[in-house]
């Protein structure tokens, strides 16, 4: 599925979880509310509460971006009742990332940061 151009996004039915690999140019807080309400959305008419997100974005956003981003994240995911969240990032960006898990874990959101997506499924298989 793809929508605007500033950023696409691939939603697939895993059976036990969501997978969506989202990407574009730049990551803005605009850009991850638009698809984070599209995964949340796709969550809930297709019943599921595991997601498996893999980030292709070459450009992140600022620390400050990410803490109001993780704040909307908490807020729209609890509405949903989204479970865990597996999280993949195929430019690394480590340091915001890990910031963006701390946000989203004081906010009641399990989401847990893995480098490939094997290790990420056998994750939400088990938990």
């Amino acid at each position: 599925m793809e929508t605007d151009k500033s950023y696409t996004i691939k939603l697939e039915d895993r059976r036990v979880y969501l997978y969506a690999l989202v990407g574009g140019k730049k990551l803005t807080p605009e850009i991850a509310g638009a698809y984070w309400r599209e995964i949340a959305g796709a969550c809930f008419e297709l019943e599921k509460t595991k997601i498996m997100i893999e980030k292709d974005f070459a450009e992140s956003v600022s620390p400050l971006e990410m803490v109001h981003m993780g704040t909307y994240l908490g807020e729209l995911l609890a509405t949903r009742q989204i479970a865990l969240i597996a999280f993949l990032d195929r430019y690394g960006n480590d340091d915001i990332n890990e910031l963006g898990k701390k946000i989203a874990r004081n906010r009641d959101v399990k989401l847990q940061i893995f480098k490939n997506a094997e290790d990420a499924e056998k994750w939400l298989l088990i938990n």
